[in-house]
């Protein structure tokens, strides 16, 4: 057919041209959809019944089909427009076309109607696969551009619940194909994996808990491996090239790092009620994590100061809103922006705040857990997180606490550790029912109508006999 062609030979048009064509199937594909939304969607590329065309009926074709649903063919043929143009145009040109697409999927995807809505995934799927087996250029975040639209949806709070899901399954999906040339998308993935820790479905949520546990199963030493020494080379250039390429990659490798960190934190703060299982396993995460930066297997990003040589990043005439997507650089500096990846404490040495840039992450993550304010299926407040998250934290500071300086241990207690305590306190205002003991040899102990005695005074007189026995004894 002659109207196939048109969308066939749109790689022979100029720059310009392919985007007046992209601009009007947008315009037809937004006419098509506004049909009536609680319908199904009509036919795609229905074609009249024979000799319906050359009658004399007076009724126009449009009042005929006024009992259609919403249309998809125009943005069928925008995902065929957008996958002929994806290899035979340059990236910059290719980012100013996905510039106009991209609204649009993301009006789609939040669609009302279920159906129009998974159309608009279903075809981000397709085209996110094709897009990622191409690996992505150095100094460029095209892929968080690209990948843009599903955390938009994913982020609109009319999005549907089954649109959410399968989101979730596309992430998963393109995570065990196309790992291995996702670089500037995992930003993007983490951040969804992270916003379904407070999903109102259930289902979404422990979803999203399962996607991060492959990732941890599976290729958790991919995001936290040192990188190698730079080996020697007499050329002074090379040498300096090859030193900025590691410094970069250090960097980025702690940025993805901290953001699966944060997607497994997400789930200890959530604020809506997990079972049981999926906050021991989410802190299980967390102390996954605290091994491999103990160990030296995850490195903080180096800071400015570390990199020799400047960086100089190509502007591209996109519009402001896609420009800070496209090639936004991993932060090299230290900083107290908790969105920053190198967030890090406040009043310690560079040295020493460095250090800290990966600890604070898990160290604020697990007082988050803390001071929770969740209620647990009996009434409570969330007590198992809040225990959980005492007790993670405990056996990292026990486990891995000799490691840290003083200045560092001032640092996490006065800026994560007693403040979330607390708050946790001011939270919970409820009556003090009992205490269960832990022990397998002390008995529980219900304390129904009286409170908790204080501790006896320093002068005590069992005190100080027990003290002076103890001396005696030479304990």
């Amino acid at each position: 057919m002659l109207i196939e062609k048109v969308f066939t030979s749109s790689t022979k048009l100029s720059d310009a041209g392919v985007l007046n064509l992209v601009d009007c199937l947008v315009l037809v594909s937004v006419s098509e959809i506004e049909g009536d939304s609680k319908k199904a969607i009509s036919g795609v590329g229905r074609s009249m019944p024979k000799g319906a065309g050359n009658d004399n009926s007076d009724t126009p074709r449009r009042t005929r089909n006024m009992g259609d649903g919403p249309r998809v063919y125009s943005l069928q043929k925008l995902v065929e427009v957008a996958d002929y143009n994806m290899n035979s145009r340059s990236r910059l040109s290719w980012a100013k076309i996905w510039g106009i697409m991209n609204g649009h999927f993301v009006e789609i995807g939040c669609h009302e109607n279920a159906m129009i809505s998974m159309v608009a995934i279903d075809a981000l799927r397709q085209l996110s696969f094709k897009f990622l087996e191409k690996p992505e250029l150095a100094d460029f975040n095209f892929q968080r551009l690209f990948l843009q639209p599903f955390l938009t949806i994913i982020k609109n709070p009319h999005t549907l619940a089954d649109t959410r899901e399968l989101i979730l399954q596309c992430v998963d999906n393109t995570i065990r194909s196309l790992s291995h040339n996702i670089r500037s998308g995992w930003k993007i993935f983490f951040t969804i994996l992270a916003l379904s820790a407070n999903d109102a479905s259930e289902k979404n949520r422990i979803l999203g808990l399962s996607i991060l546990q492959r990732l941890i199963d599976d290729q958790l030493d991919d995001f936290c491996c040192a990188v190698k020494d730079v080996a020697e080379n007499n050329d002074e250039k090379e040498e300096k090239t090859s030193e900025q390429v590691a410094a970069k990659e250090r960097s980025r490798l702690a940025e993805d790092f901290l953001g699966l960190c944060r997607a497994s934190l997400a789930f200890v703060e959530s604020k809506r009620h997990l079972p049981m299982d999926l906050s021991m396993q989410a802190l299980c995460h967390v102390a996954c994590y605290a091994d491999k930066i103990a160990e030296g297997k995850a490195l903080p990003p180096l800071s400015a100061a570390q990199v020799s040589g400047n960086y100089f990043f190509v502007h591209l005439r996109l519009p402001s809103s896609m420009l800070a997507l496209s090639l936004t650089p991993s932060s090299l500096f230290q900083t107290t922006d908790p969105t920053s990846s190198g967030y890090t404490y406040e009043g310690l040495s560079a040295e020493d705040e460095r250090g800290m840039i990966l600890w604070r992450t898990i160290f604020d993550g697990l007082s988050g857990g803390i001071c929770s304010a969740v209620t647990g299926t009996s009434g409570e407040v969330g007590c198992f997180v809040q225990r959980g998250s005492v007790m993670t934290l405990r056996s990292i500071l026990l486990r891995y606490g000799h490691t840290f300086t003083p200045g560092q241990w001032k640092a996490i207690m006065n800026q994560s550790i007693l403040p979330s305590m607390e708050a946790a306190a001011k939270n919970d205002s409820s009556p003090v029912m009992k205490i269960i003991s832990e022990s397998p040899h002390v008995s529980n102990l219900d304390f129904l109508t009286e409170p908790l005695p204080l501790p006896p005074a320093e002068d005590d007189e069992g005190l100080l006999k027990f003290a002076s026995v103890s001396k005696a004894d030479g304990r």
